[in-house]
């Protein structure tokens, strides 16, 4: 893995680095998958439910002007979650936090920043996206051959003529 994201008591951390601004909120959303189909005859659409699709996590921090502004540690942010390797390939982050835990997700990837700020006030809001990274599981399966006989262990070869049995 890449790190470890943490967020807990108003803040957050990739590894032993804090990220800029203060967690406000934290969000996590589960859906169903579905597949669509046409109804011979009839209007509209059946759907089927096929899954569960990855969560999406959401955090909302605000970037406050203090000694650095809100522009400086939006730009810091932009740049610590954005790619990290000469591909520009996001990173896979395994998570630590209660909320997340009880919802069954070990690892998120980056998956968007979202900001905004308003006329009022030097404070801007954004939004860190990740969704849950479940890599496909690879199973290795036992491959079963057509064996020539009772007991022989896989294609079995005439002993007299060197050809395969049929």
């Amino acid at each position: 893995m890449d790190g470890m994201l943490t967020f807990s008591h108003g803040e957050v951390r990739l590894g032993s680095k804090l990220v800029p601004g203060i967690l406000k909120s934290l969000s996590v959303r589960g859906s169903v998958v579905f597949a669509e189909a046409e109804r011979d005859g009839l209007s509209g659409k059946t759907k089927t439910p096929k899954g569960w699709d990855d969560s999406a996590i959401s955090l909302t921090v605000e970037l406050l002007t203090d000694e650095t502004s809100c522009y400086d540690k939006l730009a810091a942010l932009d740049a610590l979650f954005r790619g990290h390797d000469n591909g520009a390939n996001p990173r896979v982050l395994d998570v630590a936090n209660a909320h997340v835990t009880a919802r069954g997700i070990e690892r998120v990837v980056f998956a968007g920043l979202d900001s905004s700020e308003t006329d009022q006030d030097d404070v801007i809001q954004a939004s860190l996206k990740f969704t849950e990274h479940r890599p496909p599981i690879i199973k290795a399966e036992k491959r079963v051959g057509r064996t020539g006989g009772i007991g022989a262990p896989g294609p079995a070869l005439a002993r007299a003529i060197g050809e395969r049995s049929r």
